[in-house]
């Protein structure tokens, strides 16, 4: 899938690095305020899968950019969203402290519907009931399972011996295990485990019959992401 609107708002990021390099800060604060208001709307118009999926696209080149615009982070938003919450997007992401999903993403308050697990895994009812209210009950227009680079879960279920322990660390390793059972004992195929982690948990959010039929009618996008934690870029 393309995302044709990244190029516009990189160029608008780009306008908004000039204003902070050039004039008076009051001219620069009034040019950032004036592309912070563009980018804003442009959250508030989400419609579409392909528009939610192109808005954490843009997101990210922004951050990539080290550009952020830290969209609804202010008391303001706060407010707003204080009786009810419309998130555009949920992200199933990993507890990793180095994948801050709405940074990355360049998302504020109540933009994006997070749902964190060590090894963003989707193996029980928590975790997939959670996705089931962000599509059933939220509305999300998009759910995006965000696998990552070096990723400590994946890299335990595949390098690891179980265990016979009460550990609940062993539980989830072997959890994670079973989901990439071909990498088990192969450490140089680790991008490929955390790749079909992510990508087998798309697969158990797309056997819910209500997930399907909303994918079907165009009202709901499932994906997953890639997270690169030295470059901070996220391919989908």
């Amino acid at each position: 899938m393309k995302f044709a609107k990244i190029s516009v708002v990189a160029a608008m990021a780009l306008l908004g690095a000039s204003c902070a390099h050039t004039g008076s800060n009051k001219e620069s604060k009034a040019c950032c305020n004036k592309e912070m208001t563009a980018v804003e709307t442009q959250l508030d118009s989400v419609k579409t899968p392909e528009d939610a999926l192109a808005r954490l696209a843009e997101g990210n080149a922004r951050y990539v950019a080290d550009q952020c615009l830290n969209p609804h982070h202010n008391h303001k938003r706060v407010e707003v969203t204080a009786p009810h919450q419309a998130p555009f997007a949920a992200v199933v992401a990993c507890s990793d402290s180095r994948v801050p999903v709405e940074l990355l993403f360049d998302q504020g308050i109540g933009d994006v519907f997070v749902i964190r697990t060590a090894g963003n895994s989707v193996n029980d009812d928590v975790v997939m009931g959670s996705v089931d209210y962000a599509v059933e009950h939220l509305g999300v227009k998009a759910v995006v399972v965000l696998g990552h680079e070096s990723c400590g879960g994946v890299t335990g279920a595949i390098t690891e011996d179980e265990k016979d322990d009460d550990s609940k660390v062993d539980e989830l390793l072997t959890v994670i295990r079973n989901d990439v059972k071909q990498y088990v004992g192969k450490k140089d195929s680790l991008d490929a485990a955390i790749r079909l982690n992510a990508k087998t948990q798309v697969e158990r959010i797309m056997a819910s019959k209500h997930v399907q039929k909303l994918v079907a009618e165009g009202k709901l996008a499932v994906k997953t992401g890639y997270y690169n934690v030295h470059s901070g870029k996220v391919d989908f």
